[in-house]
This record gives C-alpha cells, sequence and structure tokens, in this order.
C-alpha cells in the first residue's frame, strides 16, 4: 500500500507519522506538493495534540458550549488559555506523584505556547498565496528551503517530546483519597512544590498499594 492509498486516521500520532513518511517520500528534494502535505499534516497533528490535552484536563467532561467552540482552531486555543493554569499545576503533580512512586513512567510536558505559535507558521505554508513570487515562486526557493526548516522543526519538537516520556496527566477523578487531598492543596496554593513532594512520600506506601504497583 502507497503512502497516499493508507486509510487515514485522526490520532495525533498518525498525522505526525505521515508527516515523517513524508518526508522520507521527499528525500530531501524539498518538492512543492510535500511541503504542503507534510503543513497539512503537522498542522492535524497539532490540533489533535490541543485537543487531546483539552479533554485530559477537562476530565473528558466538555459542556455543549465547549464543544462547540473546540470545533474550530481558535476555539481550542482559547479554551486551552482557560485551562492552562490547570494543566500546568496538573502536570507539575503527576510529575510530584512520579518521583516518589516507583513503577510510574516520566511525564513529558507539552509546550502549548510552541504548538500554538507553529500552527500559525504552517498555516503559511498551505494557504492559498497572493504573491507567488514571494512564495513558492520565490527566488532560489527561499520559500520552500524555510517551509522545510518549519516542517522538520516541528517534526523534531514532537519526536523529542514524546523520547521524553509519556504525555499524560493523572485526572483527578482517578486519585486515591489521600493523594487528591494533597493534589487540591497544591492546585489552590496551600502548599508548595516541597510540601506536596514530602506529603506524597510519606503516603507513598498506601498509594503504591491502592494503585496495585510493586516497589
Amino acid at each position: 500500500m502507497t503512502l497516499l492509498e493508507a486509510p487515514r486516521e485522526v490520532t495525533s500520532h498518525w498525522h505526525i507519522q505521515q508527516a515523517i513518511r513524508l518526508l522520507e517520500f521527499d528525500s530531501g528534494r524539498q518538492l512543492d506538493t510535500v511541503l504542503v502535505y507534510a503543513a497539512v499534516e503537522l498542522r492535524a497533528a497539532i490540533e489533535r495534540t490541543l485537543l487531546e490535552l483539552l479533554y485530559v484536563v477537562k476530565e473528558l467532561k466538555l459542556t455543549d458550549g465547549e464543544v462547540r467552540r473546540a470545533r474550530s482552531r481558535q476555539g481550542v486555543d482559547a479554551l486551552l488559555q482557560e485551562a492552562d493554569t490547570a494543566y500546568r499545576k496538573t502536570l507539575e503533580f503527576t510529575r510530584l506523584l512520579a518521583d516518589v512512586t516507583p513503577g510510574l513512567p516520566p511525564i513529558a510536558a507539552i509546550d502549548t505556547a510552541y504548538l500554538r505559535r507553529r500552527w500559525s507558521d504552517l498555516s503559511e505554508l498551505c494557504h492559498a498565496q497572493v504573491e507567488p513570487a514571494t512564495t513558492f515562486g520565490s527566488p532560489d526557493r527561499a520559500f520552500q528551503r524555510e517551509g522545510f526548516k518549519i516542517v522538520q522543526h516541528v517534526v523534531d519538537h514532537f519526536v523529542n517530546m514524546y523520547r521524553a516520556g509519556n504525555v499524560g496527566l493523572l485526572a483527578r477523578s482517578s486519585m486515591p483519597d489521600e493523594t487528591r487531598t494533597i493534589y487540591d492543596k497544591f492546585v489552590a496554593g496551600d502548599i508548595d512544590a516541597e510540601q506536596a513532594k514530602r506529603m506524597l512520600s510519606i503516603a507513598e506506601p498506601v498509594l503504591r498499594q491502592r494503585m496495585n504497583l510493586s516497589s
């Protein structure tokens, strides 16, 4: 089955892999159509990543209004900005828990600001261009060279992000009671990271039993 014959999927991982396959097909030729197709796939990867993150932050409980807003990239962006503080605090807490709980894998952070910025850069590569001389007809193919640099940078960013650890968060609803109490105090600002980590360390034997992890 060829590159263009493969059935499409709707996960961020698939879009990233498709962009990588396009670059492999290109083999450094910097073909115009490959540039556009790869930019489209990476835009979709970013949109899907942000949407998946939003669902995790909201614990899969979006209101009807939030679902409507999430149908556009601008809507997802606005929702993410609203949830960004909660994401950062939850990510930090998840990492604290991973530090003190044997068996939990490292957690990678999602740089939402980078992804939103690169979404705009990728859009410039695949939208209709009103001045061909400065885009696909640019002297010495400067537009294409810069475009492929952007595409490769985004691909590398995703690859490095996933290599750094699992991308995810520990949902509040899935936490044992002891963990949830510490989490709520941490998110509310009643305790700092060091205090939270110390409390988690004290509770670790109970947490390990609750989460069916072995030492």
